[in-house]
């Protein structure tokens, strides 16, 4: 018991000053606590020597020999380095460990993406069976693809393979997402390897629209009756169309029409115009009309519409046209969704929007295209783009209002800016057209555009409206009144806004535009 305390007693007693007696040791210590104010706080140590660790004594880490073990315990004084990982020594063990292991996944990944596709197969077998990625890593090297290396060229490849490895890392951080062309652009984000493939490959391969000269070609001896089978009356084709584009599309802006009429006028099927959208809009035509060819069954008016409808259902999966995303099929399945609304057959319309809201987000209507992709869009192309995905954030919302659920168009997933105003579409006079032709009383500039972007805006405001009302998350703690009626406070001022920042021309008056009138 007397060997206990007394070693007890050395270690509380071993400190860095234990020199000479207790008394002059702690004269000093006082000496020093007057002469520099209040004594300094015990260095921190991260690693105690191993004697230290074993009597479970403290160490004060002095080189080369501790305090307690020089002058109270006089034994060996040994510091295990690899015992504390914030050492310089161990940290730059595991770096380098860290470093080998990423260099010999990138050389992997980089084989994998390079290799035939027989090669990649039998090097993924390889790695299957191996005892050590890093060996199949050094193969590759060693190949060099089917090259003999000799002892002499191992450090340069080694260099080389670094080299690469940096490339292949600097080029996937710049592909963190890419609009790849196939047929139409698609967005194609960076988990996926498709971005990685080179262009000329097929689904890298480009194909614009036809140019000016084929156009040309197929403008002779065209009729428009050639986009639908329903009907050969061209005079019905052109009055559905024109009833389409007078009533509805003011409203429901989602395609441009510019680029729309340029291919219809010439029987040229692009992204910009199709037998299936054609057929969409006349479909939609026919329920502003009263003439016969505008039903399916001339004495049921609940009809109108229907052989249009169906031919473009037909056409949709004949041709496989969700296989292939473009701009128009986006544009037809929005507008068939609104149709079958009108019809009473919400379902079925759902169904539609979703596929339509699907395909823009694979074309990445949702993101600004100008920051994407290899080339260059052209001017006409990211207007039309712009406005076809802002067309379907209308449809969203409208079928949100309309049944009473959260939107599926978020905010946080668009960057894609507002559609530009065009001065020559703005300017194209709108008239009241009618079975009996077209009325005179109230033509006026279109303001095409003005309209969509007010609309635009109305939705926005709309949809955190829909997500405040409908939002399916229970709540832990529900919401205080205080706290309700604030958010609300908050929506109706932003809607007093809008209200106050529309143009003169666009505020409800007399012989107002109609598609002003129901944006109100």
């Amino acid at each position: 018991m007397e060997d206990s305390s007394a070693e007890k007693s050395q270690e509380m007693d071993a400190t860095p000053t234990l020199t000479g007696s207790r008394g002059k040791a702690s004269t000093r210590t006082q000496g020093t606590k007057s002469d520099n104010g209040p004594a300094s706080k015990r260095r921190c140590v991260s690693t105690a020597c191993i004697a230290c660790r074993r009597r479970k004594s403290k160490c004060d880490g002095n080189l080369p020999s501790c305090a307690a073990c020089s002058s109270v315990y006089h034994t060996a004084c040994v510091y295990d380095p690899n015992s504390d990982h914030r050492r310089k020594g161990v940290y730059k063990k595991d770096t380098d460990a860290l470093r080998t292991k990423n260099t010999t996944l990138l050389t992997l990944i980089q084989a994998l993406l390079n290799y035939e596709e027989e090669d990649a197969f039998d090097l993924v077998r390889q790695i299957r069976s191996c005892d050590n990625l890093e060996d199949v890593a050094q193969s590759i090297l060693g190949q060099g693809r089917g090259s003999t290396a000799g002892p002499e060229d191992t450090a340069a490849s080694g260099d080389e393979a670094l080299t690469q490895a940096d490339q292949f890392e600097s080029e996937l951080a710049g592909k963190m997402s890419e609009l790849v062309l196939d047929g139409s652009r698609k967005f194609i984000g960076g988990t996926s390897n498709l971005i990685f493939l080179p262009p000329g490959s097929e689904l890298n391969e480009f194909r614009p629209s036809l140019g000016a000269q084929e156009l040309d070609q197929g403008h002779g001896d065209y009729s428009v009756t050639q986009w639908t089978r329903v009907t050969q009356d061209e005079r019905l084709i052109s009055h559905l169309m024109t009833m389409y584009f007078t009533w509805h599309y003011p409203f429901f802006t989602t395609l441009s029409k510019d680029l729309f009429y340029r291919d219809y006028i010439r029987g040229v099927p692009s992204q910009y115009c199709s037998t299936l959208l054609v057929n969409a809009m006349l479909a939609l035509g026919c329920h502003f009309s009263s003439w016969e060819g505008a039903r399916e069954d001339p004495e049921n008016s609940a009809t109108a519409g229907d052989h249009f409808f169906k031919e473009a259902k037909r056409l949709f999966f004949e041709n496989d046209e969700h296989a292939n995303a473009k701009l128009c099929t986006v544009q037809a399945l929005a507008l068939l969704s609104v149709r079958e609304a009108g019809c009473g057959r919400e379902s079925k319309g759902w169904v539609y929007s979703g596929m339509s809201f699907r395909m823009a987000f694979d074309l990445g209507l949702n993101f600004d295209s100008t920051s994407l992709g290899a080339r260059d869009l052209g001017e006409e192309e990211v207007d039309a783009r712009r406005i076809t995905f802002w067309g379907c954030f209308l449809f969203d919302k409208c079928w949100s209002n309309y049944l009473g659920r959260q939107p599926q168009l978020m905010g946080s997933s668009i960057s894609v800016p507002k559609v530009d105003i065009l001065p020559n579409e703005e300017a194209e006079l709108w008239s009241p057209y009618m079975d009996t032709g077209v009325g005179r009383e109230h033509t006026q500039p279109s303001r095409i555009r003005a309209v969509a972007s007010q609309i635009f805006r109305l939705c926005e405001i709309n949809g955190d409206l829909l997500v405040f009302f409908y939002d399916p998350t229970p709540k832990e703690k529900p919401s205080t009144k205080q706290a309700e009626l604030k958010k609300l406070s908050d929506l109706h001022t932003r809607l007093e806004a809008w209200k106050k920042d529309l143009p003169k021309e666009l505020r409800p008056q007399e012989g107002q535009l109609p598609q002003a009138l129901l944006m109100q």
